[in-house]
């Protein structure tokens, strides 16, 4: 990586390096680019004192004609990133507008020419689209109200070869769960400049005197390692701030989620069976998702009516929970709190506590936004959430987010910036009083996720798309930002609800497996063989949860793009866990070499192939004795001149397990 690892290594890798042009580029300080901060009229920004240490460099800039003061805060961080943010301060006597205010504002170097873009939508999340940065602005807003599908959180530029394994990369990410800015601006001239900040409405942010706006944090890794480097960087920071919060500390857990089971056909008896069914396949947290609460029985309504429905839960459920505890499980419970629908007690009590312009007051998914800048709406909120909790044995809370806040409009005001502190005010408020409570981020999918909620969130939920071709492509480019344990991935019912595919459970499992595992499917639906299948993944996973949640992950590149090449590797490089996957038919009969990254070139490995093996590619082997015989391999063999596995069927994957064993071993 680079980093010079410190403040003074930034300097000396620029030697013009000056806080106005490498900090803040703007008219005035020889930069002909987008500036890092608007405000209405002229600004005139001078750098008035620089504070600096081995690791940290603050730089102050005042505004003498305004009386505004800048000041911008860059600290390279012992994971390898580099946090930067700005904040501005009202000075004088007059309110001034703030229009935009880079928490990010960086040259690039000229290497990087070529750009990855982040984009998808719902059941397609965290695609990647690649872009030559030619003389033009490479630019993504998201306007939501909450990081979207749309990518504008992240940014990446590297040099044009570069790949999983080699080459150079930048990429930033905007630590925060509301609107975000980042584009990367090239000139006629050669200069290339990076920016990323919160997008502000007109008129969102008024600077009063005497008050202050901090832009988000935004964080950034320099990587000549390819996109692995920009995963050991990112991975680390995730790690380091969870466990400073003291969020998900322990072994996650296989969770069983009863959304695809069930959906909204809920009754005690029959989540009574399913709980059963789920502990025997090897379940150990059993998840109650959406239609458990007061007169839900469709999206339609009752959003906002957190009570138990009791209607269906006559007895509460409390039984459930105890009976989910006696199978050796503990419980989790769906939730979408900061929503309302308009069929309900809630909206009809207090129809102005939504988001509204006037009496506009358009609904999707049939739901509506709770104005959470309201200091009643937050209270009554987190009084409800924490009766539930307290009066519930409730070990998990899968909390989701199912729409786009429009209007995003409080008391005729513009509120998206306020609405994520007011969100961020309830869950830190809820987590202070039950921090044993877990949270998974879910938002329609894979909505808000962001390192905004690294401290607040146990789990990402990746993509409400279970298909494990699919997950192969979405997990994959999710993993450049966020370790395994925190990407929730689940075994799917075949065929699958997002995309009609039936695919073969062992290839369902062993993606689901290189995450943090769970299972959506009906146990009770599936056939013996996929049943024992199933339960054997969930042992495995189990098993090898402990390497996979705390080592290095690596992606290797092939010959063949359709072949998923992922090693997970202990931080010693003592042993490792790959997977090797394809989902389509190879045009070759012969696949190409598999190349495994991440091991130790001078160690020697032993290798074991983890059954079950593949049906279509045992039958190929013409010496399985040999890998039956678990044979050991040095690193760079297996990194540089690879091994021959039979990858040319769909569905088939691998599950390679290698042990570095003494020099004297055999």
């Amino acid at each position: 990586m680079i980093a010079g690892a410190t403040m003074q290594g930034l300097r000396e890798s620029q030697p013009d390096f000056d806080p106005g042009l490498t900090l803040l580029p703007q008219a005035g300080h020889g930069f002909s680019g987008e500036p890092a901060i608007a405000l209405p009229g002229f600004s005139n920004f001078e750098p008035v004192d620089v504070e600096t240490r081995p690791d940290r460099l603050v730089v102050t800039y005042r505004d003498e004609g305004r009386h505004l003061l800048l000041r911008t805060r860059w600290e390279m961080l012992p994971s390898g990133l580099l946090s930067s943010a700005a904040e501005i301060e009202n000075a004088g006597r007059i309110a001034i507008p703030l229009e935009w205010l880079a928490a990010l504002s960086l040259p690039l170097p000229d290497w990087a020419g070529e750009a990855l873009q982040v984009h998808g939508h719902w059941g397609a999340e965290f695609q990647l689209a690649g872009t030559r940065l030619q003389t033009r602005k490479v630019e993504k807003v998201n306007r939501t109200g909450r990081s979207g599908f749309d990518g504008a959180h992240y940014a990446i530029a590297h040099e044009g070869w570069a790949n999983e394994t080699v080459g150079k990369v930048v990429a930033a990410h905007l630590a925060w769960s509301g609107n975000c800015r980042s584009f990367i601006e090239t000139l006629p001239t050669g200069e290339r400049q990076l920016q990323m900040g919160e997008w502000l409405a007109p008129g969102e942010i008024i600077l009063r005197p005497g008050e202050r706006y901090s832009s988000p944090e935004a964080l950034l890794v320099c990587s000549e390692a390819g996109f692995n480097g920009v995963r050991s960087a990112f991975h680390a920071e995730a790690r380091t701030r969870q466990r400073a919060s003291e969020i998900g500390t322990g072994p996650r857990k296989v969770h069983f989620n009863s959304w695809e089971a069930v959906y909204f056909d809920l009754d005690e008896k029959r989540l009574f069976a399913l709980a059963q069914a789920s502990a025997a396949i090897g379940a150990e947290r059993f998840v109650l998702d959406d239609g458990w609460f007061k007169g839900r029985r469709d999206d339609h309504s009752s959003l906002g009516d957190w009570f138990v429905d009791l209607e269906r839960f006559p007895r509460g459920l409390t039984p459930l929970i105890e009976h989910v505890a006696s199978l050796g499980m503990d419980f989790g419970l769906w939730v979408e709190p900061e929503m309302v629908s308009a069929d309900s007690d809630l909206y009809r009590s207090h129809p102005d506590w939504c988001l509204h312009a006037g009496a506009y007051r358009p609904t999707q998914r049939h739901q509506l936004v709770l104005d959470l800048t309201r200091a009643d709406v937050r209270e009554h909120l987190w009084q409800l959430l924490d009766t539930l909790l307290r009066n519930h044995g409730i070990a998990y809370l899968k909390w989701d987010h199912n729409r786009d806040l429009f209007p995003a409009i409080s008391g005729g005001e513009s509120a998206a910036h306020r609405q994520t502190l007011g969100f961020y005010e309830v869950v830190d408020r809820l987590r202070a009083l039950h921090p044993r409570v877990e949270i998974e981020s879910c938002a329609s999918g894979g909505g808000r996720v962001d390192f905004g909620m690294m401290t607040r969130a146990a789990r990402f939920w990746a993509s409400d798309n279970t298909d494990a071709v699919e997950r192969l492509r979405i997990q994959r480019a999710m993993s450049l930002f966020y370790p395994l344990q925190m990407i929730g991935s689940h075994v799917g019912a075949a065929p699958n609800p997002t995309t009609g595919r039936s695919l073969d459970m062992a290839f369902r499992a062993r993606v689901a497996m290189f995450a943090h595992f769970g299972v959506e499917a009906d146990p009770e639906e599936l056939s013996d063989h996929d049943r024992a299948t199933l339960k054997a993944h969930a042992a495995l996973y189990k098993k090898w949860r402990g390497l996979l949640h705390s080592g290095d992950t690596f992606y290797g590149s092939c010959a063949d793009p359709d072949i998923t090449i992922m090693t997970v590797s202990a931080p010693d490089r003592s042993q490792a866990l790959t997977l090797v996957a394809r989902a389509t038919q190879s045009g070759a009969a012969i696949a190409p070499a598999i190349h495994i990254p991440g091991l130790n070139p001078t160690w020697r490995y032993r290798v074991s192939l983890l059954e079950p093996w593949p049906e279509a590619a045992r039958k190929r082997f013409t010496d399985p004795a040999f890998w039956e015989r678990q044979p050991v391999i040095d690193g760079a063999t297996l990194g540089d001149i690879g091994v021959q596995l039979h990858v040319v069927r769909p569905e088939t994957a691998w599950l390679i397990h290698l042990a570095a064993v003494p020099q004297t071993a055999e």
